[in-house]
C-alpha cells in the first residue's frame, strides 16, 4: 500500500474533504493550533504511553474533524526533549522573573486591614504559571505621625497590613510543558492497524524527507507543473499519488 506523507499543512478540512473524494491513503501531522490537539498535547503524560521503540512512545486516539473520523496517534519523542527544554526555558524564565518582581510590589504595598492583606496573596498566588507560594504571612506596619524613632509610650497613628511571601519555581508545571513539545500528533485515514500498525505510522512519517525529494520536481522548470493546470481535486490528488510512488520506489 502506498501513503500519502505530508506535513502539517495538509491538515485542514478542505484538504481532508478533498481527499475524501479519492481512495489516497495518506499520513500527515496534526498541527498544534488546531483545537483538539492543542488540549491533548496539554494532557500529555509520556510515562502513560506504550513504548513504541526505542525513544519512542505512542497512544492511539479517535478525533472528528472537518466530517472526517481519521485515527491519531500521540507520540512522545525523547530526541525531542532537548530541543523542548530549549524552547521552554527561555519564556519560563522571563515569566518567573515577571512574578518574582510581582511578589516584590505586592509586598511593598499596604492595606487598611488583615482580610485585605490575605485576599491579595490568594489574588496573587491564582495568576502565577512557573512558581507558587512557598511561604506566606501578614504583618502589621504601625505608622507614627512624627518623623523619626517613636518613644517608649508613643502609639501609632495608624496601623496598615502588609503581605509578605516566599515563591517556589514549580518543577512540575515546566515538565509539563516540555512533555507537551516533545510530543506531537500524526494522523492517519488506515483506520485497519493490521494494515498499518502505529510503528509504521511514525516510520511513514519520518521517511517524508525521501518522499520530498520526489515533489522538488514539481519546481523544476523542466517539469513544467505551471502548464498542467491541474484545477480538478481528483487530478491534484492523481499526481500526488504519482509522485508519492516515484519518490518511494
Amino acid at each position: 500500500m502506498t501513503y500519502l506523507v505530508a506535513d502539517g499543512a495538509l491538515y485542514s478540512e478542505a484538504n481532508l474533504q478533498k481527499l475524501a473524494q479519492t481512495h489516497l491513503k495518506w499520513i500527515t501531522r496534526v498541527p498544534a493550533t488546531v483545537g483538539a490537539a492543542q488540549a491533548v498535547l496539554a494532557q500529555a503524560n509520556p510515562q502513560a504511553l506504550t513504548m513504541l521503540h526505542e525513544g519512542y512512545r505512542d497512544h492511539e486516539l479517535t478525533s472528528t474533524y472537518g466530517g472526517i473520523e481519521p485515527r491519531w496517534l500521540l507520540i512522545d519523542s525523547e530526541p525531542r526533549q532537548a530541543q523542548a527544554r530549549r524552547t521552554v526555558d527561555q519564556p519560563w524564565r522571563q515569566q518567573r522573573d515577571k512574578e518574582l518582581n510581582a511578589l516584590k510590589k505586592l509586598c511593598g504595598a499596604t492595606f487598611a486591614c488583615e482580610a485585605d492583606a490575605r485576599q491579595a496573596l490568594v489574588t496573587f498566588a491564582q495568576d502565577l504559571q512557573t512558581t507558587f507560594l512557598s511561604a506566606s504571612t501578614v504583618r502589621t506596619q504601625p505608622r507614627y505621625g512624627k518623623r523619626g524613632r517613636p518613644g517608649p509610650d508613643a502609639r501609632p497613628a495608624q496601623v496598615v497590613y502588609q503581605s509578605d511571601g516566599a515563591l517556589a519555581s514549580s518543577l512540575a508545571s515546566r515538565q509539563a510543558l516540555i512533555d507537551q513539545h516533545s510530543c506531537f500528533i500524526l494522523a492517519t485515514n488506515e483506520l485497519d492497524t493490521a494494515q498499518l500498525p502505529p510503528q509504521e505510522v511514525l516510520a511513514g512519517y519520518k521517511g517524508q524527507v525521501r518522499v520530498e525529494r520526489g515533489f522538488r520536481l514539481l519546481k523544476d522548470p523542466q517539469f513544467l507543473a505551471s502548464s498542467l493546470y491541474l484545477k480538478k481535486p481528483e487530478r491534484i490528488m492523481t499526481l500526488l499519488m504519482v509522485m508519492t510512488r516515484m519518490a518511494l520506489s
